[in-house]
């Protein structure tokens, strides 16, 4: 198991991670941590010397038992936000549109996988991909889900200050 690069100091953290987008008949997949009041985009943090596409895949088959092609990402962000126990983040996330794989069961409105990592419970359901259902399940980030629900057509790199 590598080193996450995610980083502590005085009440400020640093994380970089890779998140999947991934899209079907008009839902979106999230991933919410039973007790947060928060979902986000399948992923997870990139480790120490390892790349963006290849954190996201191992991610993947980590939380969902899922082996996916990874591309080239979609949407990079440069994220500032407060987070949990008053520490100030500042996050670089790598977002990238995956194809669903057909092992991965599409079941809107109900929970179609649930995973255990590290003592905590994480469920993924669809998501219809409308402002509305993103804001209900309090997607994050909040400022580019319309680049969630309306993909770019080139890559693009977002400034987020929250």
């Amino acid at each position: 198991m590598g080193v996450d690069l995610s980083f502590k100091s005085r009440g400020e953290r640093f994380n970089v991670r890779a998140a999947a987008i991934i899209k079907h008949e008009g839902y979106i997949l999230c991933d919410y941590e039973r007790g947060s009041d928060f979902s986000i985009l399948p992923g997870g943090r990139i480790q120490r010397g390892e790349g963006s596409a290849v954190a996201l895949k191992r991610e993947l088959a980590e939380e969902l038992e899922i082996d996916v092609l990874v591309g080239e990402p979609c949407i990079i962000t440069e994220s500032f936000y407060d987070g949990e126990q008053n520490e100030r983040y500042h996050e670089i996330a790598f977002y990238y549109v995956i194809d669903r794989p057909k092992n991965l069961a599409f079941s809107p409105g109900s929970i179609c996988y649930s995973h255990v990592e590290d003592g905590k419970n994480f469920d993924f359901s669809w998501v219809k991909a409308t402002p509305e259902d993103l804001m209900r399940v309090n997607l994050e980030p909040k400022a580019i889900h319309h680049h969630f629900i309306d993909l770019p057509s080139t890559p693009i790199h977002v400034i987020i200050n929250e």
